[in-house]
């Protein structure tokens, strides 16, 4: 017949594993004195270091404070160059629009590509000879970046604009029913008279 379980009394119980800090061989002062003193002067260089690391943060926000510069803020040179770069490539795009037209050239598809954009990414933007040769230099290296006429589009000026075409005269006016005289005012043949 079997056995019956028998449960252990607290005082049966088995003790817990000692923990890190109470086994005997890994506490410091346990441990041979040169190895001690190797641990202590570790520490206390670390120490040290953290100490002077603080100290020197410390020094440079109290210079910066007292330049009147914010550690947190971006540093003023770095700022002030890319406004001057966003500023150069802007005027830059004005020159390629205002050059573009002279050249022959589309300034829209010339901006869009970044080749373009890198080629005189070095130019003085107030360059416009430059900047015209480097447009010329794009539009034979590449024929699409020419400008296109609009369908339609004629260099002949006529006189006048629209719904001025036909103009009716006084005498004509006296002449028309009153249907005709709403009909040429919607198209605009009485404008002149009004």
């Amino acid at each position: 017949m079997p056995e019956p379980e028998v449960t252990p009394t607290p005082t049966e119980q088995q003790k817990p594993a000692e923990t890190p800090a109470e086994n005997p061989a890994e506490r410091v002062e346990d441990l041979p004195e040169w190895a001690q003193k190797l641990i202590k002067d570790t520490r206390k260089e670390a120490g040290d270091h953290r100490t002077a690391a603080k100290a020197e943060k410390d020094r440079v926000a109290a210079i910066l404070a007292a330049a009147g510069i914010k550690p947190d803020e971006p540093d003023p040179v770095k700022v002030a160059q890319q406004a001057t770069e966003t500023a150069n490539a802007a005027v830059r795009k004005l020159a390629v629009f205002e050059q573009a037209t002279a050249a022959g050239a589309d300034p829209t598809k010339l901006l869009d590509r970044a080749s373009f954009l890198t080629s005189i990414a070095g130019i003085d933007p107030t360059d416009g000879a430059a900047i015209k040769t480097a447009i010329e230099a794009a539009i034979a290296a590449d024929q699409t970046l020419k400008a296109t006429r609009a369908v339609g589009a004629s260099t002949v000026e006529t006189p006048g604009g629209p719904g001025e075409q036909g103009q009716i005269t006084e005498a004509q006016l006296a002449q028309m029913t009153p249907e005709q005289i709403a009909d040429a005012h919607s198209k605009g043949q009485l404008n002149h008279l009004l």
